[in-house]
């Protein structure tokens, strides 16, 4: 998913010539207030560029421990979000990521004038996706997956060996299902994490693919429904293992919102019939 969002870049970095002062001003300000961002002010953390091989044996908890953004401990980046339906570019948004190992990421997007388009937090305890313009946020309490490997014992796992890739089956669900939950796609040179397909009764819902990777670190993140929506997220001018404050991965509160069910958004997104 790639929302690109024009006029929206920290202090000292060059922006769009169609983006006015105010814009560019008050983008700037929620961009620092918000992440603490300031990458063209100071030196990006240096990671390898290629990943090592892996030559230990493969079990299933080492390939739960390569899920997602690896031995990273955090990141702060600028990203740029593009939209598509049906295979066409639909809508494009700029914004800024936080992750922080194991379980905490937020993702802002930002329209005119540095206002907050869309909120995305994940954390140990709960999933919530929040639209001010809609007074809307939906929620998924414990979540219970994490980013950087997969601790919920609430699931069980098979893995699978196919030419050159492995295969982490999830099987089970926050309700108590025993269908399949999730595949996990790892290369089989380096076990890095090149895909995760999501299921919702037993029927493929969404499929998840990295690419870019910095070190073991995926720059890019392509999300794809079956109602023919996709969306790219490329990570840009991003910052490895440096400090975030916990507090900006606070619970979204409920207050003057309508709160739905997480899951009333994946039906939204789910194959039209």
């Amino acid at each position: 998913m790639r929302f690109l969002l024009s006029g929206f870049y920290p202090s000292g970095c060059p922006a769009s010539k169609k983006a006015g002062a105010l814009q560019k001003t008050a983008s700037c300000l929620l961009l620092i207030a918000s992440l603490l961002l300031s990458s063209c002010a100071k030196p990006q953390v240096v990671r390898k560029a290629e990943p090592e091989p892996y030559t230990g044996p493969v079990t299933i908890d080492v390939l739960k421990k390569s899920v997602g953004f690896g031995n990273v401990s955090s990141i702060k980046s600028l990203v740029d979000v593009s939209v598509f339906k049906d295979g066409e570019a639909s809508g494009s948004l700029n914004g800024v990521l936080g992750y922080k190992a194991p379980s905490n990421m937020k993702v802002s997007m930002f329209g005119p004038f540095g206002l907050t388009v869309t909120e995305l937090l994940m954390t140990s305890t709960v999933l919530q996706m929040h639209i001010p313009s809609k007074a809307l946020l939906y929620e998924w309490k414990s979540s219970g997956i994490s980013l950087s490997t997969l601790l919920d014992d609430r699931f069980i796992y098979t893995m699978e060996e196919k030419g050159d890739e492995l295969y982490l089956y999830a099987f089970g669900d926050a309700e108590g299902g025993s269908g399949l939950f999730a595949t996990y796609i790892f290369d089989r040179k380096y076990l890095l994490n090149r895909g995760i397909v999501f299921y919702r009764e037993n029927k493929e819902a969404a499929r998840i693919s990295f690419g870019s990777f910095n070190g073991r670190v995926p720059e890019k993140t392509m999300v794809e429904f079956l109602n023919g929506s996709a969306v790219e997220i490329t990570l840009r001018e991003p910052e490895y293992d440096t400090d975030i404050p916990d507090g900006y991965f606070k619970q979204i509160p409920h207050a003057d919102k309508k709160v739905l069910p997480f899951q009333d958004l994946l039906k939204r997104l789910a194959p039209k019939r």
